[in-house]
């Protein structure tokens, strides 16, 4: 944390409702937030998408472990490798979310204080 944000923390804990702002969540936190906007619903069928695809990768690794022909072992690889790949696509969508929550926060923030400076 540098300088300027420990000075805004200092700045919001002397405002009126301000220490909620102040304090910094934790990622559980941050995910759940994700949740509590107006978009939950297109936050939650990804967030669930994300477990089914993460089962058809399992499953299908231990396929590709159990299979005997080259063939099988490819077709299996392959549907193991695309259920990985869109479990890292969805955490990266949950991971720009987070992101957008964290500047929105930093702009209340900030508008905050210029509210309770123009006082």
């Amino acid at each position: 944390m540098n300088d300027l944000d420990r000075r805004i923390q200092e700045a919001l804990r002397g405002v009126d409702g301000g220490e909620a702002l102040a304090r910094e969540p934790n990622i559980a936190e941050e995910l759940l937030g994700t949740f509590r906007t107006r978009r939950r619903w297109l936050h939650a069928v990804p967030f669930v998408f994300s477990f089914v695809f993460l089962a058809v990768a399992v499953w299908s690794g231990f396929r590709f472990v159990e299979a005997d022909a080259p063939r099988e072992q490819l077709l299996w690889g392959g549907v193991c490798l695309l259920g990985m790949l869109f479990v890292g696509f969805i955490k990266v969508y949950f991971w720009l979310e987070i992101q957008t929550n964290r500047v929105m926060r930093e702009l209340k923030r900030v508008e905050l204080l210029f509210l309770q400076r123009g006082k």
